[in-house]
């Protein structure tokens, strides 16, 4: 594991948590061998996290809003959601706790990604973009925009293989992250998605994801847990080395399932989720129609045929 250093566009406030979990007993995996749920499911049941225009830090573990609340303004977000499956959930919920483990009594403390305050288990989250704002007439425009350009693009569904972890820290400086450093996709398409809603919000006038222009695609990653202090270098060294010495093999992180195979973690990507204010929506890749649907189920908008 890289101990690199990179600064990412990552927001201090519970705007980077896209979408509140579902209810537990419903989001929860199951080892009944059952085919896995659709991910249209677990949106049904999503319901939209507490806002509140006043940042209280102790109430989201002394992180602070990087985006103060302006009447009028949306913050926005372009993402790819990732819902675990059992074995996935184990084995990064192993990860984490070695990786915590080492920071125990020390000056920095690991907080998952994986798990709620309230104890349910949470998807993790591909950013495609920053947290950017957009004023309210703008929103609907955005949206048809994006959708637009992806439908053109002709982006299929595809798989993310995961290759290792790294740190990563905020432009602030104010948080740091234990990431899965991800692949760009067997032919390039979240480079290709990136590039698309990095052109979307220059229309908008706001910034594009990574690198100083938004032109960078070296940085995708899924974010497992987060502390408000940046571990030492020797630290950094010994959870790369726990985490090794646990479940990464040739610098690829390898699951082991239940017929005693093993295989490597990957993610598959079927549709892009917008977060403009507390609204979710869901645009969804393929050759044809391509639609923007809202996440309580009823149909936005559709692109092409």
């Amino acid at each position: 594991m890289a101990a690199k250093q990179r600064l990412v566009d990552y927001s201090d406030s519970d705007t980077s948590d896209v979408e509140a979990e579902p209810p537990a007993k419903l989001r929860k995996t199951n080892d009944s061998g059952l085919p896995p749920l659709p991910s249209r499911f677990h949106d049904l049941y999503a319901v939209p996290p507490r806002m509140a225009k006043d940042d209280d830090p102790a109430l989201h573990g002394g992180r602070k809003r990087a985006i103060p609340h302006v009447q009028g303004n949306w913050p926005t977000h372009v993402f790819i959601e990732w819902h675990l499956t059992r074995i996935e959930f184990d084995a990064l919920d192993k990860s984490y706790t070695r990786a915590k483990g080492v920071g125990e009594g020390g000056d920095w403390r690991l907080e998952s990604h994986l798990i709620s305050e309230l104890g349910s288990e949470l998807p993790l989250h591909l950013s495609l973009s920053r947290p950017n704002v957009l004023r309210t007439e703008q929103r609907e425009g955005f949206l048809e925009t994006l959708a637009e350009r992806y439908h053109k693009a002709r982006v299929k569904p595809f798989t993310v293989v995961f290759d290792g972890f790294e740190w990563v820290g905020n432009q602030d400086r104010t948080r740091w992250f234990l990431v899965l450093k991800a692949s760009a996709g067997p032919k390039s398409e979240l480079a290709r998605l990136l590039e698309l809603t990095n052109h979307t919000f220059a229309v908008f006038n706001q910034p594009g994801l990574y690198g100083p222009n938004g032109n960078s695609t070296d940085g995708f990653h899924v974010s497992l847990a987060w502390s408000l202090t940046e571990p030492s270098a020797e630290d950094k060294r010994k959870v790369a080395d726990e985490l090794i010495a646990h479940g990464m093999k040739d610098g690829t992180i390898v699951l082991e399932g239940g017929d005693g195979e093993n295989t490597r973690l990957r993610m598959d990507v079927s549709g892009i989720k917008v977060k403009i204010g507390n609204a979710v929506h869901l645009v969804e890749l393929g050759t044809g129609k391509l639609e923007v649907v809202e996440l309580t189920g009823k149909r936005k908008a559709s692109v092409g045929s």
